[in-house]
């Protein structure tokens, strides 16, 4: 063998190990607890009104608010599949070996030794009694196969040979699945959106703040949007007439409610809120360097350069309700262009607060145009056909695998020597309902003693 065949059995080895399967089985057990535990898709500004400044720090950078698209989530999948595809090579051949081995010969006394067993003499020869017993097995359990056909008889009978490849069955459903987590997990997202009635938009918020997001290949349209509220003034129902447009040309309409979402080339869009949402702002920018005063007014979400410069802002987000400090800007500005960029959040009704700054600029809100908006979870999953899949094979090799056993008969019919007739030997075995097999054994074993005279 080669230093790299070595090597590389090592290697599979160490993956086929059953001390990995366990650390990566409560690893994901223990991630799978703290995603559950854990609101995922929660903001900087969240997590820090949430947790302290520690915990919010470590949540942001193990990525735990978005766990399930988490870089070390994918890892541990990804070793997941690699254990039990290992594990699955180490073991198959072995299997495939066993499932070709042809039975060697064998005596009655050999067989005796079985624990479902029995033996008995008849006072017919060999040549007699075999067609008989072979006749009698085929009746009562199933096809037989002769070994030897001598002075001596020996034949076996079997059921369910290919059972012990369910397991295997069990094993591809499982890597179909992760397959599919995994597919999910790096090419799915799962974010919102804020559309006001009678705009379109095409860019998603990804959850887990950042301020990250996501460009779908088409627009979608609030059409209409309608509320109804119980007389308590909780909502009771509420509703959003959409449209999907490509190249600005309508392709579908459609209204969707809660638990009656939109899907549209993968995308699905489930209602999920309502409120008011920024739709301009009056801003006031002083150059802190060289004391200029700038106005401008800023759509919500969209770049605007500032006056007199080569500098970029744009309002990345917007909170009613920002820490208790009333309502609250989310402000990027790109320094020089979009390369140099950095963000705060600036208090609307505290416009001489010190804190309201980005880079070099003194920022005033002076005022805020807001509009009602419908909330839409948007989220597309690539790899959900092949978990549903691998979900379905998996429930069928389960079935197969503990509804089906590989069982095997083995009889011997050899000269009883000086003392005339021939011995009879009969034995079993079965890997699963040994009870229901030891049933089916002693039907056989009676329906033999009543064929062969004794």
């Amino acid at each position: 063998m080669s230093q790299d065949d070595g090597f590389i059995a090592k290697i599979l080895s160490i993956l086929a190990s059953l001390k990995l399967t366990l650390f990566v089985f409560f690893a994901l057990a223990g991630a799978s607890v703290i995603g559950t535990l854990l609101p995922q898709g929660m903001g900087s500004a969240e997590l820090e009104s949430q947790f302290s400044p520690t915990m919010a720090l470590i949540i942001d950078r193990l990525s735990l608010n978005n766990l399930y698209h988490s870089g070390w989530f994918r890892v541990l999948l990804l070793l997941l599949c690699m254990n039990l595809l290992a594990c699955t090579l180490d073991r198959l051949p072995k299997t495939v070996r066993l499932l070709k081995r042809e039975d060697d010969s064998f005596t009655a006394e050999k067989i005796a030794r079985f624990s479902h067993s029995r033996t008995f003499v008849t006072e017919m020869k060999v040549d007699q009694a075999a067609p008989m017993l072979r006749f009698a097995v085929e009746e009562v359990f199933g096809p037989i196969r002769v070994l030897k056909d001598s002075d001596t008889f020996c034949a076996v009978s079997e059921k369910g040979r290919w059972s012990r490849l369910m397991v295997y069955g069990v094993h591809l459903s499982v890597l179909v699945v992760l397959a599919g987590a995994i597919m999910g997990s790096v090419f799915g997202f799962k974010g919102f959106m804020n559309l006001p009635e009678g705009e379109s938009a095409d860019e998603v918020i990804l959850g887990g703040g950042g301020g990250h997001f996501i460009l779908l290949p088409f627009k979608i349209r609030c059409d209409k949007f309608d509320v109804s509220f119980y007389d308590t003034g909780l909502p009771k129902d509420y509703r959003s007439d959409l449209s999907i447009l490509e190249d600005n040309r309508e392709v579908l309409k459609e209204s969707i409610r809660v638990n009656d979402p939109l899907t549209y080339k993968g995308v699905t869009f489930y209602q999920a809120s309502y409120g008011n949402m920024l739709k301009t702002a009056e801003l006031v920018l002083t150059d802190r360097e060289s004391g200029k005063t700038m106005s401008m007014i800023v759509p919500f979400q969209q770049v605007r350069n500032i006056p007199g410069t080569d500098d970029v802002l744009r309002i990345s987000e917007y909170q009613e309700s920002f820490m208790n400090f009333g309502p609250a800007l989310g402000i990027v500005v790109g320094k020089g262009g979009p390369e140099n960029v950095a963000g705060s959040w600036i208090l609307v009704n505290r416009p001489d607060f010190h804190g309201n700054k980005v880079h070099n600029y003194q920022i005033r809100v002076m005022g805020t145009e807001r509009v009602s908006y419908t909330g839409l979870q948007v989220k597309k999953d690539p790899g959900v056909v092949l978990v549903w899949v691998g979900f379905s094979l998996m429930i069928i090799g389960i079935g197969l695998t503990f509804y089906s056993s590989h069982k095997k008969i083995w009889v011997c019919v050899e000269s009883n020597g000086e003392r005339g007739g021939s011995l009879v030997a009969i034995a079993g075995r079965a890997s699963r309902d040994v009870q229901g097999f030891e049933e089916k054994f002693a039907e056989l074993s009676k329906h033999l003693e009543d064929r062969l005279p004794t």
